[in-house]
């Protein structure tokens, strides 16, 4: 191993790479670096909450420097010592703010399901929309969740815990109006029921008081996440569909399909995220 190290020391020594080409390669590889982390933390819900740590950093920095132009030794002094000690607790801190991601990640990498994202999703939707339509039918109120990208684990670890398979029949069962399981949301990940009975955490209802609870769910849960929520009215039995904090109501069963796979599909899903409308 450690001639092998040696090899590859003096094989890069005898390499003659112009300095400008090593800068620019060094540029870059910060650069993409830098762009990935933006891109993960961006896709999580303690994104803001990152946003706001930085800019509370920043605002405090300011604050000390103008401070310090204007004689004012304490505060500045005390502005610098906070900021430092921030700063030399950053990766810990960051560690606390993103454990569910982080975790959710690592848990991805070590399986193989990080090879198959691409192609778990039609049986999936084959089953929900089934259940749907059996739902609607009967007017069974009902809350699916499912995930994409953004980790849920906060929601999931709240719920009552399933690990089962997605199919109509378990879908069914759990929204069934005498099962202790109805109430709430069931999250999805790929072709896995990962929990049921989840409480999403309602918003500020004003202007929205003609939507029942289950929809105003829909909308929180996709306006802080990329998640899909697929809704059942237990009034009307209507379907509907929620992204990006837009609700999409009274739809088909073919309707439901279509955009399910339109969102789910990854060669389809750059331009419906970015038109935010169906294909």
């Amino acid at each position: 191993m450690t001639s092998l190290y040696q090899w590859l020391q003096e094989f890069w020594g005898k390499i003659q790479v112009p300095s400008l080409a090593l800068n620019l390669l060094d540029v870059v590889i910060i650069a993409a670096l830098f762009f990935f982390l933006f891109y993960f933390i961006k896709r999580t819900r303690a994104f803001q909450l990152f946003m706001g740590l930085a800019i509370a950093l920043a605002v405090m920095l300011v604050i000390s420097i103008i401070a310090g132009w204007a004689g004012l030794i304490t505060l500045e002094w005390l502005l610098r010592t906070v900021v430092t000690m921030i700063v030399a607790t950053l990766p810990l801190v960051l560690a606390v703010i993103f454990q569910p991601e982080l975790r959710h990640f690592f848990a991805r990498l070590g399986s193989r399901s990080i090879l198959t994202h691409a192609s778990g999703y039609e049986e999936t939707i084959n089953e929900i929309c089934q259940a749907v339509n059996q739902m609607a039918e009967k007017k069974m109120g009902a809350l699916i969740i499912i995930q994409r990208e953004s980790g849920l684990e906060e929601l999931v670890e709240q719920g009552v815990k399933m690990d089962s398979l997605v199919s109509a029949e378990v879908l069914s069962s759990i929204f069934y109006p005498n099962s202790p399981l109805h109430d709430g949301a069931v999250v999805i990940s790929r072709n896995r029921i990962l929990a049921a009975r989840v409480v999403i955490p309602l918003p500020d209802v004003t202007g929205l008081r003609r939507l029942g609870t289950r929809h105003l769910a829909a909308l929180e849960i996709t306006r802080e996440t990329d998640a899909i929520a697929v809704v059942v009215s237990e009034q009307t039995g209507a379907i509907s569909l929620a992204f990006k904090g837009e609700l999409q109501a009274d739809l088909s069963s073919m309707d439901l399909r279509t955009r399910l796979t339109s969102l789910l599909a990854p060669q389809r899903r750059e331009k419906v995220e970015k038109t935010g409308k169906r294909p």
